[in-house]
């Protein structure tokens, strides 16, 4: 009976470790110009990663790294004892503040760039990548979020096309009042094309827009 005992015991004991390893955390989302989103317990608006377990079980997180360089994988490490719960987010400031404690707010060794650069989560073998964004990722603007499109329980529809043909009026006036809403309004005099219709003060997005309207808005109209 003893023996049996000690048999359950070592069982339940091997299904709790690999439940808790079992599981691959991904770095969902991050943001690498934080100007207002997300405070943290200093109120300073630091950058911030977000680490999800999208598994059924916990994830024990000990060990693991993140950096923002690949020749670096081991750059800064989640403390022993910080475990994510099922489909359970953990966020951790880029701060450069160096916080390490489980159970407080936890902050990398390192800042994120806003210009482009590498992101990664790497297992605590110091080796296995689990999550990374490849150098580099794209140019961030100011509080918005970059990362991974979560679904849940939702429905994807395209409401229009890219490439999609369009006419373009930029308005000096309210004139128009709603009229241009209207079955047979005559839009003959606008710009044709296709879209995507909009401009880029940086870089990065512009090979998006098939019809520039800076000229007409920035620093002129909403």
């Amino acid at each position: 009976m003893q023996h049996t005992f000690r048999l359950l015991q070592i069982s339940l004991l091997m299904f709790l470790v690999s439940s808790l390893v079992g599981a691959t955390p991904v770095i969902t989302e991050f943001q690498a110009s934080n100007s207002s989103t997300l405070a943290d317990e200093d109120g300073d608006t630091s950058d911030w990663i977000e680490i999800f377990n999208p598994d059924a079980s916990s994830v024990d997180l000990s060990g693991f790294y993140l950096t923002d360089d690949p020749g670096l994988p081991t750059k800064w490490q989640i403390p022993a004892g910080t475990v994510l719960n099922p489909s359970s987010f953990l966020v951790v400031f880029a701060s450069d503040k160096n916080r390490a404690v489980v159970d407080s707010q936890l902050h990398t060794n390192f800042k994120i760039s806003s210009a482009g650069e590498y992101l990664g989560l790497i297992a605590a073998d110091g080796v296995t990548v689990l999550s990374e964004y490849v150098a580099p990722y794209p140019p961030q603007f100011e509080d918005a979020s970059y990362g991974l499109q979560q679904l849940g329980n939702t429905n994807q529809e395209t409401l229009i096309e890219t490439g999609a043909n369009c006419t373009v009026l930029v308005p000096t006036n309210g004139s128009l009042g709603t009229s241009w809403t209207a079955n047979g309004f005559n839009d003959s005099s606008w710009t044709s094309g296709t879209t995507g219709v909009g401009y880029e003060r940086s870089s990065g997005y512009d090979s998006f827009f098939n019809i520039d309207v800076e000229a007409q808005m920035f620093d002129q109209r909403t």
